[in-house]
């Protein structure tokens, strides 16, 4: 019995030594929002894992693999320094995927220039994030630009006929609070609406909104539009269904959940928002759509289809594994510091197809994505209408 034992020991043995080495592999972070509030918005993890094993099966990167260290936030910005501490100090990773939300985003940035590793957010959209940063990149379009794309396309499409609106915005969501009392008001009369309702505002746990909603019934506006996260847009919409409003209602990125239309049903008919990826775009956003939905099932987390957040975390795996080959990065752990700048320096020139569209990064490294305005029908999603990305200059 003794020579069969020995051979499996042998051969255990034997496989252990022919898989590199934790030491050996390239490490990315990921600081993401799997708990918390955000975490119905995205599935973040899903999407970079589908990456991961894409760039390893096909040999990985400068001949090794890639593996990623993850922090949860729990969807709470200050958890987001946090995880920037642990990410580049603890666990050695040359650059970080993430945080996620624009609350995150503003505590890590300041983190990321302290300790000079780059971050590249798939999901904050606040205007302005990177300016004046070094460090801090985004996989993301500006919430502004993004918003008034939807503007136009109600006015040439023939969406929008009073031209008044409502603006609703969670009082307990800092992101929210800025768009709902800043800055789509502000767009909205920019581009000719002729009233804009002031900015109601409710907890984002709130169950009952009739009140909000009867003061607005009153003034009876076109459009209603929200500032923040698919949930509590959810429960806005079914009071004001349930309270006989017909308008649309109208969002920015922050509500492009593709599962929106289906939690609605018929609560959702003629709703529109604003999204930086479409999966019928082409055989790439065809293919990574049906591997993500793939996934999501085995993993028990069935999706409609990916957030364009999820496909933003897709891509920057890729963006990531693109700038590391053309700076010969090798993962020496002596060579950190100088491997973090040089795919900082790399990422600068960044020229890469992918699913969220052709990637590049302008002066603020912020990169430059398209706009696919998506409206709500029977409880699927349609595309309205489209917007190509600007030129990186």
């Amino acid at each position: 019995m003794k020579k069969p034992m020995l051979a499996a020991a042998t051969a255990i043995v034997a496989a252990a030594l022919a898989m590199p080495a934790a030491g050996q592999d390239l490490v990315l972070g990921l600081s993401h929002a799997k708990t918390g509030r955000y975490a119905t918005a995205s599935k973040t993890e899903l999407a970079v894992d589908i990456a991961v094993a894409e760039i390893n099966a096909a040999g990985g990167v400068n001949g090794k693999k890639l593996r990623v260290e993850k922090f949860d936030t729990a969807s709470e910005a200050r958890n987001a320094q946090i995880a920037v501490q642990q990410l580049a100090e603890d666990k050695k990773a040359l650059a970080i995927i993430g945080p996620f939300s624009s609350q995150e985003a503003q505590v890590a940035f300041a983190a990321g220039e302290r300790i000079e590793i780059v971050q590249m957010p798939n999901a904050s959209s606040a205007p302005g994030m990177t300016v004046g940063k070094k460090w801090a990149f985004r996989m993301t379009e500006d919430e502004g630009k993004q918003f008034t794309r939807l503007l136009i396309s109600l006015e040439r499409k023939g969406l929008a006929k009073a031209k008044t609106a409502a603006v609703f915005y969670p009082t307990d969501d800092a992101v929210g609070q800025i768009l709902g009392t800043k800055l789509y008001p502000a767009l909205l009369k920019k581009h000719g609406w002729t009233e804009v309702i002031p900015g109601e505002g409710f907890p984002f746990a709130s169950s009952d909104l009739s009140p909000q909603v009867t003061k607005m019934r009153g003034k009876n506006p076109d459009i209603i539009a929200f500032g923040s996260v698919p949930e509590p847009a959810a429960k806005l919409m079914r009071e004001v269904r349930r309270q006989g409003f017909t308008g649309r209602l109208v969002g920015g990125g922050t509500i492009a959940d593709p599962d929106l239309a289906v939690k609605l049903g018929a609560d959702g008919e003629g709703s529109v928002y604003v999204s930086w990826y479409w999966w019928d775009r082409n055989d790439m956003t065809r293919n990574f759509e049906k591997k993500f939905i793939q996934e999501s099932k085995r993993r028990n987390e069935p999706r409609t289809g990916a957030h364009h957040v999820d496909a933003a975390g897709y891509d920057i795996v890729y963006v990531y594994a693109d700038a590391i080959k053309r700076a010969k990065v090798t993962g020496d752990p002596a060579k950190l510091k100088a491997e973090r700048d040089a795919i900082r320096v790399a990422l600068a020139t960044t020229n890469l197809p992918g699913v969220s569209g052709h990637i590049c990064f302008d002066k603020d490294r912020e990169a430059e994505l398209a706009g696919f305005v998506i409206g709500m029908k029977d409880g699927k999603r349609y595309l309205v209408d489209s917007h190509p990305s600007d030129k990186c200059k």
